[in-house]
């Protein structure tokens, strides 16, 4: 909180909530990329076709699908073996995904389907690979898991976008007509709050204990006790309490 303007009959402070703005389109960046992300290249889908020709060599096309609609076609020839590739992370969790092997690469299929399911494939294709059957037609699709982290991610963003666009908050004392106005302005808020001088009984700095540090704020205590606060973003203790030493000062508190 700043101090912005001081004469004999009029104080003003205004209050940037540069933190939350911060934090607020960092997350709003982040989401929205991931979500960009899931909807046209993370595959929800996935198809797998292979024929067996007379000379016993076998030939697969995979086509992968994603939650927008596009297709990516991969020709995919004498495949070897087919096997579950488990990966832990960092927590402790594990996802499980059905490798193919074939003598120019490897081949991935969906990474966020259980492992009875994997296992499921896994089985019908080596089982393909062995036998003589002379055809194969397997497929996935993970449709359930990216529209809920698709919800989630959606939730983010209005979370992100309420704290990218936190109000502008001014405060200004008027001695000449003894009132104090507070005005809060953003995309989505327009507010001026009005009360008389004679109104205010104190101020008071409220902190509130962060993960590892305090922040604060300044607060108008009106008669009856209620509680306007200056600035409602909570922001560092020395700005806040040279900003109430001069109120004191100007109102002579």
């Amino acid at each position: 909180m700043k101090i912005v303007e001081e004469t004999r009959t009029r104080l003003q402070l205004k209050h940037r909530p540069l933190r939350d703005w911060l934090t607020g389109w960092c997350i709003l960046t982040l989401c929205l990329s991931f979500l960009i992300y899931c909807l046209f290249f993370e595959f929800a889908s996935v198809k797998l076709t292979c024929d067996r020709l007379p000379s016993n060599q076998i030939n697969c096309e995979l086509r992968r699908f994603t939650l927008v609609g596009s297709m990516e076609k991969l020709k995919m020839f004498d495949p070897q073996e087919a096997y579950i590739l488990t990966k832990t992370h960092s927590k402790g969790g594990k996802t499980y995904q059905v490798v193919i092997v074939t003598p120019f690469r490897y081949f991935a299929l969906l990474s966020h389907v259980s492992y009875q399911d994997n296992q499921e494939i896994t089985f019908k294709i080596n089982d393909f690979i062995k036998s003589g059957q002379t055809s194969l037609f397997v497929q996935q699709n993970q449709h359930n898991y990216l529209f809920f982290l698709s919800l989630f991610l959606l939730i983010m963003i209005a979370i992100a976008t309420f704290f990218a666009t936190s109000p502008i908050t001014t405060c200004t004392f008027y001695k000449s007509i003894d009132k104090v106005f507070i005005e809060r302005k953003s995309l989505r808020v327009n507010q001026v709050i009005e009360h008389p001088l004679e109104n205010i009984l104190r101020f008071d700095i409220q902190e509130k204990q962060f993960k590892y540090s305090k922040l604060y704020r300044a607060v108008i205590v009106l008669k009856f006790f209620k509680e306007i606060p200056i600035n409602p973003q909570y922001t560092d203790e020395r700005s806040i309490r040279y900003a109430v030493s001069r109120i004191h000062s100007f109102l002579k508190f």
